[in-house]
């Protein structure tokens, strides 16, 4: 069986979806011409920022820690150290053991392990939250 070469991605600045390469980290959408990010983002350090966006994971270790307005991640959220945001998420969120969560957050799925500490937020976990799953290659969700 041959390897895939691509994959499809949707831009979170204007949702048009397009074709990438399957190792490519970023890229410019050609619905908007902005830059988007379609690898994982890892933090390991304080990051405050007013987004924090891509079209792949986003993981959050032990170290580290995101203050921003926003975090949208397509593929999935690890979250091992802190986080003071809304979180937008098409994959599932792992809160771990001694994370500490203070935001609102709407994703496709939810694990919260013990030891995980919320200090607030909303959580909502509706059948698609970002709109990607009739995307190629996505998991088929049952309503």
């Amino acid at each position: 069986m041959a390897a895939k070469t691509s994959r499809v991605v949707q831009c979170y600045h204007c949702r048009h979806r397009f074709e990438v390469g399957q190792s490519a980290e970023s890229t410019n959408c050609p619905g908007c011409n902005q830059r988007v990010i379609v690898g994982d983002i890892v933090v390991k350090a304080l990051m405050p920022t007013a987004r924090v966006q891509t079209c792949g994971r986003v993981v959050v270790k032990k170290k580290g820690r995101i203050n921003a307005e926003l975090v949208e991640a397509h593929d999935g959220l690890e979250m091992l150290g802190g986080l003071t945001a809304s979180v937008l998420c098409g994959g599932l969120v792992v809160i771990g053991p001694g994370a500490k969560w203070n935001g609102d957050c709407q994703a496709h799925s939810l694990e919260i392990k013990p030891g995980a500490k919320i200090e607030g937020g909303v959580f909502e976990v509706p059948a698609d939250s970002l709109g990607l799953n009739d995307l190629p290659g996505r998991p088929v969700v049952r309503k």
